[in-house]
């Protein structure tokens, strides 16, 4: 079966009916190109959802990890800036409620991160619930569809992610530098941070917004295609 330039090979059984749909990896990825180039402006915003809320988590993270090595460090001059500014002591209380304070902030980061992309991922999917069953009704089975949404999600989902994870890490720096000192600041330390906090952040973004694509996905590729083509957004 030939839809487009894209060509689906079904494999029949002893019936006559067909069993699965065998597409190469090289087709679904242009064809998942082809869907977000398509739709421009809903791929633009569930990217911009995505950047947002990864770059939040990476902000949080990577602040959080830079403030970490500066305390842990020896220099009379970083820890007075940092007393100064009622973010190192020496009280042993004060530090485990700090630790608290960031532990509860990491988690929230990640709860919004969470929320916000399956939310983003959750529109995006069912609002192409008539596109699923015009597909079904081409001939394309469920197998098909699930790993064809999913490719283009985690596509969306990692290229959001870098570009949230590195806006993160900007404005932790930027951030760290308008509450202490962008002296404090050394390429090292910066590095360190990045390394601990950016794969975890792009990690995490393309993760979730794969998983968040999953039961939407599964659940419209189950739909008759009458049922689907139904469907009011």
């Amino acid at each position: 079966m030939t839809t487009g330039r894209t060509k689906l090979r079904r494999i029949f059984d002893a019936d006559g009916e067909a069993r699965q749909v065998v597409l190469p990896w090289k087709r679904t990825l242009r064809m998942c190109w082809s869907n977000v180039t398509h739709r421009l402006g809903r791929s633009i915003l569930s990217l911009l959802c995505i950047t947002v809320v990864v770059a939040f988590l990476a902000s949080s993270s990577a602040y959080q990890n830079i403030l970490s090595n500066l305390s842990a460090g020896d220099d009379i001059h970083t820890r007075a800036v940092l007393e100064k500014a009622g973010l190192f002591t020496h009280d042993s209380d004060s530090l485990a409620r700090q630790r608290d304070q960031r532990t509860w902030l990491l988690a929230l980061s990640g709860f919004l991160c969470f929320v916000g992309i399956t939310n983003t991922i959750l529109m995006s999917v069912t609002e192409r619930f008539r596109e699923i069953g015009t597909l079904k009704c081409l001939g394309a089975l469920d197998g098909f569809i699930i790993r064809l949404f999913l490719v283009e999600s985690a596509f969306i989902g990692l290229v959001g992610s870098v570009i949230g994870a590195a806006t993160g890490m900007v404005l932790a720096v930027v951030q760290i530098g308008a509450v202490l000192e962008f002296s404090l600041l050394s390429a090292g330390n910066i590095a360190t941070a990045a390394a601990s906090a950016l794969p975890v952040a792009i990690a995490t973004g393309t993760v979730l917004t794969v998983l968040a694509a999953v039961y939407p996905t599964y659940v419209a590729a189950k739909m008759k295609p009458v049922d689907a083509m139904r469907t009011e957004i």
